[in-house]
């Protein structure tokens, strides 16, 4: 194993090379001590030999070398670390090595040849402990090691190849087996060693990491370290401990830790743990700071002298938020009330605990029209309107009845253990008689009633998602009983439901089998009374209910999110029919926001457009204010990219939402459609007279063209001729009508200028008989 797999570092590399080394020099003395000794007992073992003068010269050349290993390590000692050259050192230790294991190579291979058999043997014994001692005195250094074993071994080899005193293969394979146990442990402890001088380094980095760290997090951390004595009371503050318990350091110190937090369950374990002298991990206790509730969370554990040592967070702000997550998570922010998750939770408990002979009762109720008050009013009315409406459904049952605001204008109230059905029906009607008194709001007078929908439930074992689809059904029954009463749920009111689901099947069926056709109403221009564009409108033809008006449909499209689907079809099937028309006759198409939200919708478009060959000016996609409510940025990204494509777009309902003029100055429209409320009295009411000429004013100023909806009289059309309006559109000229239809359509002009329905003429839309028809390759090389 390399230094460079097991320290990819070099800087850690060389401290391990320099730990080795060192470890080897402190070996040095006993080594030295400890050779010198055994070799002074070998001379004497074999002084009788008569080969005095090789024991001597051998013996004085063993305690040379060992002053020189002495004399190193003297130099390890004294020198200082930043100046010495370990490599140096390393290859001195490792050239002592090998002349120290030659040395005693000669002393036993002379011992072999004068020595008696006794004396060989006892000679065998000591070499063989003097080998074995490398492994401690060179461990760590296998190389120096190596280099003293292999010479002491060839030797050891020799001596017992030829001594006659003793077997020789015998000897040999002892020598052999030693010297590679020796090995394998010497490599061994290499590793060991390595792995425990790693382990040293990386504790060593680590502890000063976390000193690093404690001294940084004195004086930038939003947290603190804190700590007290025998007794509990604090010692030292730290300036960030001060400021946070908004007191002096000196008045902190030797003051009870305990005593800074309010008495509860939690300061009561922090003094036992105190007291015991037992470490904690993060207790959070509450604390008064200017009148105002705090929270901290400590951690602690023992110190040596006797206290405790932690760290303390202020986390007043997590709990906050908490707690404000949790009210979010179980009331309705705008009116207080409980929502729908605490509500179907306190239902689905208060079903199981009905008593027998006891019973409670749902009441599930939406605002009528509440729809109408956001869009003339605007949406911060609305808001304020609803917390109105549900400070007076709260006057209008018990205390003990549970009142929630399930989202939008739905509420619903819990009545437990009602005497009687007439009980509820009272409370359903104090709620309807509250509601219908007039609401002030910011100095208007507000208008508001509701329908109510009764739910009951006897039985324990009832779901509280079934009685509230009970209470929905009487709901819905009484909107369409005629609104502003209350309704019981009866078992007939699932097939209402059932037909609705029914619809729905039908319907995503409906689009596969083409069922859905195009009716278009034309749109005007005032000065010319010529038909300028249409827009289109679609009708569902069903093989058995008939026609199905969008308003039966749409709604439930718009839920199911089939508006997407059938929004994309509209488009493709208006474009591919205005294709056939003439040039100066354009088509207008409605996008519901859901079609905003559509990647497909630019894809779909422009795809239509080169299919069937139209120019893209000739197409109008009409959006409603609620468009660009959600996801403004995008959608008038996505508004930008079909004007790019030569779209013109419109905006359509103007003046029926409450920030008209700044979806203007977001996007440049192309025209402005004037809501119909605005027009269906313009003939009585100065105020939408005033209205509509502030519009046709502002469009024109814009450069943009204004088209009134619903118009239904001469009358009518005259004053917005006369306010300036660029178009209009209503029964005046025509109902919404198929395509076949189109041909047969056409306003002619009195004398006087004037529209004269009962002079219809009939100019066709279609290209005349005599002109040849453009073919679609044709159409779309143009587009």
């Amino acid at each position: 194993m390399t230094f460079a797999t097991i320290f990819p570092s070099p800087n850690r590399s060389a401290e391990v090379r320099r730990s080795q080394v060192d470890n080897s020099l402190r070996m040095v003395p006993a080594a030295s001590l400890g050779g010198l000794f055994n070799a002074g007992v070998a001379g004497i073992t074999l002084w009788s030999s008569g080969w005095h003068a090789a024991i001597l010269a051998w013996f004085a050349a063993l305690c040379t070398l060992n002053v020189a290993r002495i004399v190193q390590w003297r130099g390890f000692v004294d020198a200082s670390p930043g100046i010495r050259n370990i490599e140096a050192d390393e290859r001195m230790i490792s050239r002592l090595a090998i002349g120290n294991g030659a040395l005693w190579s000669l002393g036993i291979a002379l011992a072999a040849i004068v020595a008696s058999p006794s004396q060989f043997n006892m000679i065998a014994m000591l070499t063989g402990g003097m080998m074995g001692a490398a492994v401690m005195t060179y461990g760590p250094l296998p190389r120096a090691a190596f280099g003293y074993i292999i010479p002491f071994a060839i030797g050891c080899l020799a001596a017992w190849t030829i001594s006659p005193a003793a077997p020789a293969l015998t000897g040999i394979l002892l020598i052999v087996s030693y010297v590679a146990v020796l090995a394998r442990t010497i490599l061994t402890n290499e590793k060991i060693f390595i792995a425990k001088v790693r382990g040293e380094i990386e504790l060593r980095e680590s502890a000063e990491t976390v000193q690093l760290l404690l001294n940084d997090f004195e004086s930038q951390s939003a947290d603190w370290l804190w700590a007290v004595d025998e007794q509990g009371r604090i010692m030292d503050p730290a300036p960030r401990f001060a400021e946070a318990s908004h007191r002096d350091a000196e008045l902190l110190t030797g003051s009870a830790l305990v005593d800074l937090f309010d008495p509860g369950p939690e300061r009561d374990m922090l003094a036992e743990h105190i007291l015991g002298r037992f470490a904690f991990r993060d207790i959070a206790l509450q604390l008064t700071i200017a009148g105002s509730p705090h929270w901290w969370i400590l951690s602690a554990r023992p110190h040596s002298d006797g206290g405790l040592r932690g760290v303390a967070s202020d986390i007043t702000a997590q709990k906050r938020a908490e707690e404000r997550v949790s009210y979010l998570a179980h009331y309705d922010g705008l009116t207080e009330l409980s929502n729908r998750f605490l509500f179907n939770e306190t239902l689905a408990r208060a079903l199981h605990r009905i008593k027998p002979k006891r019973m409670l009762a749902v009441l599930c109720l939406d605002l009528d029209q509440f729809k109408s008050v956001n869009d003339t009013l605007g949406h911060p009315i609305g808001d304020k309107l609803l917390y109105a409406v549900a400070r007076r459904i709260e006057g209008a049952v018990r205390e003990n009845d549970m009142v929630a605001r399930l989202g939008g204008d739905e509420f619903a109230v819990l009545i437990n253990n009602p005497r009687s059905t007439k009980d509820v029906e009272a409370c359903a009607q104090r709620i309807i008689l509250a509601l219908a008194e007039p609401i002030i709001i910011d100095g208007m007078q507000v208008m508001a009633s509701t329908s109510i929908g009764i739910a009951m439930a006897r039985d324990p074992a009832a779901e509280a998602s079934e009685l509230m689809k009970m209470g929905d059904l009487a709901l819905y029954s009484a909107k369409n009983n005629g609104r502003n009463r209350f309704a019981h749920f009866e078992p007939g009111m699932d097939e209402l439901a059932r037909e609705r689901r029914d619809l729905e099947m039908d319907m995503r069926a409906a689009l596969v089998r083409n069922e859905f056709e195009l009716h278009y109403q034309p749109l005007i221009n005032v000065e010319t009374r010529e038909v300028v564009s249409y827009e289109a409108l679609v009708r569902w033809k069903h093989p058995t209910r008939g026609v199905v008006m969008p308003g039966t449909f749409i709604p439930l499209a718009e839920e199911t999110g089939l508006i997407v689907q059938l929004g994309e079809w509209v488009i493709r099937k208006a474009i591919c029919e205005a294709a056939t028309w003439k040039d100066d006759i354009g088509i207008s198409v409605n996008l519901s926001p859901a079609q905003m939200r559509s990647s497909n919708l630019i894809t779909t478009v422009v795809n239509a457009l080169a299919g069937a060959g139209l120019a893209p000016e000739r197409l109008e996609l009409e959006i409603t204010e609620s468009v660009l409510m959600h996801d403004s940025d995008v959608n008038i990204a996505i508004l930008h990219k079909l004007r790019g494509f030569g779209v013109r777009i419109s905006l359509d309902d103007f003046g029926t939402g409450y920030s008209s003029l700044n979806y203007l100055r977001s996007f440049p429209f192309d025209k402005i459609k004037i809501d119909r409320c605005f027009v269906e009295e313009i003939d009585e009411r100065e105020d939408c007279r005033a209205i509509i000429r502030a519009v046709t004013g502002l469009a024109d100023s814009l450069g943009m063209k204004t088209t009134a909806e619903g118009v239904e009289s001469a009358a009518q059309l005259e004053r917005l001729r006369v306010e300036g309006c660029t178009e209009v559109q209503g029964f005046l000229f025509s109902r919404p009508v198929a395509i076949e239809e189109l041909s047969n359509l056409r306003m002619a002009r009195s004398a006087t200028q004037d529209i004269d329905i009962l002079r219809a003429e009939v100019i066709p839309l279609l290209p005349a008989i005599d002109t040849p028809v453009m073919s679609a390759a044709d159409r779309r090389k143009r587009a």
